[in-house]
Order: C-alpha cells, then structure tokens, then sequence
C-alpha cells in the first residue's frame, strides 16, 4: 500500500500534467463530436418517461464547475505517485468513452428550447463547441466519479459532505440541461469505476495483485454466479427492450 504522504512541488508536474490533458480531452473529444455529426444516421436511446424531465438552467452551473475541479485536481495531488494514478484514470475516462463515442455512436434527441439571461449565456457558450452526440458512457460521468473519489480523499471533515452534495448535483445536471439521456449515466458510473479500479491509489493495481496466483474454487464458484447473472440480464434486455435496457 501506497502512503499518501505529501511531497512538496507537486503541483509543478501536475501543471505539466494539465497543459497535455487539456488539449487532448478537447481535440479527442472534438474529433468524436465531428465523426457522429458526419453520419448519415445516428441512432437514439432513450426511455419515454424521460421526456418528463424537467429542463433547469440554473444546473449549467454544476455542469460547468466540472472543468475547474478537473483542472484544480491535477495541482493538488499530495506526490508524484497520486498524480501519476490519477492522470492514469483521467487517460483511462478518456480513452474507454471516446472509443465508445467511436464504435457505438448515440445522440440526444430533445429539442431545447432558447434560453436568455446568464444562464442562457453559458449554454449558448457550450453549444459553441458541443454537439448532441458523445453520449454514452456519459464522459461528465466518467470524470465526476474519478473526481468525486478525488475530493472526497483530500476533503476534510464535513467538508466530504459538501464534495458528496456537489458531485449529485453534477450528475444531476446531465439531465436537467438537457445534455444526456438516462443511460448514458449508468455506462458512465461503471466506466469510471473501471478507471479507480484499473488505477487504485491506496492499493496495489488488481494486476499486480499476487492474490491473483492463489484463486481458489470457491473463487471461480463465485466469478460463474455473477457471469450467470450477467448473462441473464443482458438476455432479458435484449429481448425485451424497452425500459429493461437499464439492465445493461
């Protein structure tokens, strides 16, 4: 196990760190908006009582406030080992939901109405670079997770409650400004949790585990009931569609 000890100039390589990260989060991401716009037809999923979701301008705030944590993350690692984990999961985020973009294409398919005012301001900026596609795994997700698991470890106190209550309301914000579909969040939480796993900060990486080397039958008796059950809910989804999608 990894001590979390602090090492001071940290921040110095985490800036380093931040001025790769930017530029390929917004190029990859781009490049991917691009290619869903040049098809010829891009498929939709979404369930119908989501059209009764309410639209909240106010929620491009939180929405918003993801890119200042994500930049202010990388300059308040404790030491080089916390970065280099964390840069890790951000590169994981990155790479798994942009090939999904890529491979598995889906847009959002509610019209949204124009909004005016301050708010009205900030949609309009992101609508300046942002498309209704790149949807699931929900990247906002993604990275609120790898984040949340940032703050919470680095907050002290009480203060974990209000990373907890700001982190809701980012994940709420997908929906409520219209930018995602229902299940764009679900593939989001379990891509980010993947990137934690991949990458763990208190522990060692599941691949340099020698725990591994001592698997026993009662392991393999367990991995068979949950490749069972996934086998069963992905069954049930498929054939019956509709609302059982979220089994996925």
């Amino acid at each position: 196990m990894q001590e979390l000890t602090k090492q001071s100039g940290t921040w110095r390589w985490g800036l380093l760190c931040l001025l790769f990260l930017a530029p390929l989060f917004f190029l990859s991401y781009g490049f991917a908006n691009q290619y869903a716009a040049g098809l010829a037809e891009v498929p939709v999923m979404v369930f119908g009582w989501e059209k009764h979701i309410p639209l909240w301008p106010w929620t491009i705030v939180p929405y918003w406030s993801i890119d200042l944590f994500y930049g202010l993350s990388l300059l308040l690692c404790w030491n080089k080992f916390e970065l280099r984990q964390h840069v890790l999961r951000l590169l994981a985020a990155q790479l798994i939901s942009i090939s999904c973009f890529l491979l598995f294409p889906l847009k959002f398919s509610f019209e949204r109405p124009e909004l005016q005012g301050f708010f009205g301001l900030w949609f309009d900026v992101l609508m300046g670079f942002d498309k209704p596609f790149n949807q699931a795994p929900s990247l906002h997700i993604v990275l609120l997770i790898i984040l949340w698991d940032f703050y919470r470890r680095h907050a002290p106190g009480r203060w974990k409650r209000v990373a907890d209550i700001w982190a809701f309301l980012i994940g709420l914000s997908v929906l409520t400004t219209w930018q995602h579909h229902f299940i764009d969040i679900p593939t989001g939480l379990l891509a980010g949790a993947l990137c934690l796993w991949l990458f763990p900060v208190t522990a060692k990486a599941p691949w340099r585990n020698n725990r591994l080397s001592r698997t026993s039958p009662k392991h393999f008796k367990l991995a068979l009931y949950y490749l069972s059950a996934a086998i069963m809910l992905t069954l049930t989804a498929y054939l019956l569609r509709s609302w059982t999608l979220w089994l996925l």
